[in-house]
């Protein structure tokens, strides 16, 4: 910047004057808000800013040009581990968020979330759309942080439009499309605090599968010509209307973006106000990615590579590139230090990430040399500085090789052998500190009414089955002997009589038949008292033939009995007393348990 000092003004305040206006802000005059935007699904080339010209994502395009985008940013290869980390700062196994379902997405309930650290500094936290890591209470985003939660706590949903949701606990029905849904109640959380500081999480669940999109998205992109292309190997094929289905959602995600921006402005909070936006994992179908190889659920570049946008008018150079090796458990440490608000040293709970504020402030920061880990299904990858470690022990210098064309392992004895032993140490280490066989909990004092869904059970016998092989949103059906055992490892917080209740459809030939809900040993039996059906729904708006999500519909809740767990842990188990004569069958949603009070 030029200024116009004349030559009596003192040189000293001249050249204190242009560091002032040269240098940016780290703090804001108040606490600034915090707003994350998650997507589910969406790929590391599924922006207009990055060059695909399939996609038109004008907010996006402008969210990246007035802030920072890392561009060497990484994720894990599915969503909740990558949730877990970028809540903690630490690498999921740490927290025990494993996997995808049946449990194992759940985040260890001694890991300190984000949304725990701003709460605790007086920021109002909410929480918008897909959490994934965890549903009973005090797994529940409520009790992680979030004052406010509206949406669903599975991995996948079955119906996209007007779908049954959750509100701190309570069942509500959705009102339209759920990327917009969730964006409207964000929005109003958003009004209602927006003169005090908040942190705003928007988990958005698309382009996750299944591949539904309103129809003005879709009607946008149906014959839209796609001169961008999946790159990989001849025998992964890009399966078109996928690729333009992904488009029309990630082009509804843009708008939705845009919409909680101008509300910032409207509010004139927005120069106050920290926005970010990144990717859970790679994209959930094999289109255009500069060539990476792999997609979600690898390791591969393709698979755990996203951009990382963040915004801060005033604060965060515009159109600032950051190269610097980064990923999802660096987001909490560097939010708080923008935000300034400390991070105590924990000896149990070391964080993993580091925080880049700096490199993020300013184009002249240095990098610092540091090294990263992903793993999927004991696979683990590394990554340091410019070179990355493949679970097949090849090594390859992504900087001058992203594709992963080149192995080094053997030209680059010495790289590849340090690499190799801290990938081992690592297995060793943190791998191994993942907690196994978690109970599911019941009967917390916050929460009296604990759901046991179908998704975290299991499933035995001749007959039983779910409705889709992705256990998340499925249900169990087809139960007709007294060998088709339902199961769920439990455990009871505290004493005190409990009713049973089952969420259920049943032919009209299960009327009247018995069954039991059984734990330790206490059980408890009732019957059948009433047919329920109801229709399958959730495909008539797919715009490609599902593979994985289970149909939905409705289900009748009936109390079965009650009883008072004599044990704190063990099996809980529903089976059928009496066989229910075929064609007919009992289908089971969920179990219930309801702490009666004295």
């Amino acid at each position: 910047m030029k200024l116009n000092c004349p030559l009596k003004v003192s040189v000293f305040i001249c050249v204190f004057l242009v560091a002032m206006l040269d240098a940016p802000r780290t703090v804001a005059d108040s606490p600034p808000n915090i707003l994350v935007f998650l997507s589910d699904d969406q790929g590391w080339g599924d922006f207009g800013f990055q060059g695909n010209t399939n996609f038109q994502t004008p907010n996006l395009d402008q969210l990246a040009s007035s802030g920072a985008v890392c561009q060497r940013f990484y994720v894990c290869p599915v969503c909740a581990p990558t949730r877990a980390e970028f809540l903690t700062g630490r690498y999921h196994p740490r927290g025990s968020a494993m996997g995808v379902t049946q449990g194992d997405e759940r985040l260890d309930l001694d890991e300190i979330t984000l949304a725990d650290r701003l709460k605790q500094a007086g920021y109002a936290t909410g929480a918008f759309g897909k959490w994934h890591n965890g549903s009973q209470y005090p797994y529940h985003p409520n009790a992680r942080g979030f004052d406010e939660f509206y949406g669903f706590c599975s991995g996948h949903w079955g119906d996209y439009f007007s779908p049954p949701l959750e509100h701190n606990g309570a069942k509500v029905q959705g009102k339209g499309f759920v990327a917009d849904d969730f964006t409207d109640h964000a929005i109003e959380f958003i009004e209602q605090h927006a003169t005090k500081p908040f942190f705003c999480y928007v988990a958005f669940n698309t382009p996750h599968s299944p591949m539904q999109v309103p129809d003005d998205y879709w009607d946008r992109v149906k014959d839209r010509p796609l001169a961008m292309r999946h790159q990989g190997r001849p025998a992964e094929k890009e399966d078109e209307p996928t690729t333009r289905a992904a488009i029309a959602m990630v082009e509804n995600i843009d708008w939705n973006v845009g919409r909680v921006l101008q509300t910032l402005d409207q509010l004139k909070i927005h120069e106050n106000t920290i926005v970010v936006y990144f990717n859970d994992n790679g994209p959930n179908s094999f289109r255009w990615n500069a060539g990476m190889k792999g997609r979600k659920g690898t390791v591969d570049e393709g698979g755990v590579r996203t951009p990382l946008i963040i915004q801060w008018p005033g604060v965060i150079p515009k159109n600032h590139r950051v190269e610097q090796l980064s990923g999802a458990i660096d987001i909490t440490p560097t939010l708080c230090e923008l935000a300034n608000i400390p991070i105590d040293a924990d000896p149990e709970h070391p964080l993993d990430g580091i925080s880049i504020a700096k490199q993020i402030l300013s184009p002249s920061a240095p990098q610092f040399s540091r090294s990263l880990f992903t793993q999927w299904s004991g696979r683990i990858a590394m990554r340091q500085d410019q070179y990355l470690l493949d679970p097949d022990n090849a090594l390859f210098d992504l900087v001058k090789d992203p594709t992963q064309q080149n192995d080094l392992s053997k030209s680059e004895p010495n790289k590849f052998a340090s690499m190799a032993g801290d990938v081992k140490q690592w297995r060793e280490t943190v791998m191994r500190s993942a907690q196994a066989n978690r109970p599911f909990l019941i009967g917390h004092i916050e929460r009296p009414i604990a759901l046991l869904p179908a998704q975290d059970g299991k499933g035995k016998g001749p007959s039983v089955k779910r409705s889709d092989t992705a256990p998340n949103c499925s249900f169990f059906t087809n139960i007709r002997t007294t060998e088709d055992v339902l199961s769920w490892d439990v455990e009871f917080l505290q004493p005190g009589s409990y009713s049973v209740w089952i969420h259920y459809t049943a032919s009209e030939t299960a009327v009247g038949k018995k069954l039991k809900v059984s734990f330790a040993e206490n059980e408890t039996v009732g019957s059948i008292e009433s047919a329920y059906d109801s229709p399958l729904r959730g495909d008539k708006n797919d715009r490609v033939t599902r593979k994985s999500e289970s149909l939905m519909k409705d289900f009748k809740a009936s109390k079965l009995g009650a009883f008072s767990p004599s044990a704190k842990r063990g099996l809980c188990e529903l089976r059928l007393i009496e066989p229910i004569v075929d064609p007919g069958c009992l289908e089971i949603q969920a179990i219930e348990f309801r702490l009666e009070k004295d």
